[in-house]
């Protein structure tokens, strides 16, 4: 594993991964059989600092399926715009975590005129 150079030149696309710190090393051994992956981990491995190669969705499907069975969520840092527009930038949020999302952002903005659709599809 290399040290990731995300804070100084590299355009590379980066996700923030939040796990339990004992699942951060497993995510990163999961996706490190489907793609190269670099990972820079914090908080005893509960924050993944993740750089992974460009594509056309830099990888989401991955590494929010090696999420769905250990837990945690990953936003989306750095991609090209194009990427950022096709994408959910935030984790999804399912059920009732979502409808409760929703709710109380129609309850502080019932016009739906603040960022619309900017964090949440739909939302």
């Amino acid at each position: 594993m290399r040290h990731l150079k995300f804070l100084t030149r590299s355009n590379a696309p980066v996700w923030r991964i939040s796990t339990a710190p004992k699942n951060g090393p497993i995510v990163v051994s999961e996706l490190e059989r489907l793609v190269c992956v670099s990972a820079v981990y914090d908080w005893s491995g509960g924050l993944v600092w993740l750089e992974v190669p460009e594509s056309s969705d830099v990888n989401a499907y991955d590494i929010r399926r090696a999420l769905a069975h250990l837990g945690g969520h990953a936003t989306l840092i750095r991609a090209s715009e194009d990427v950022r527009t096709r994408i959910e930038v935030f984790h999804p949020t399912p059920g009732a975590l979502g409808k409760l999302t929703k709710g109380i952002k129609d309850s502080f903005d019932p016009q739906h005129i603040l960022n619309p659709e900017r964090m949440y599809a739909g939302l």
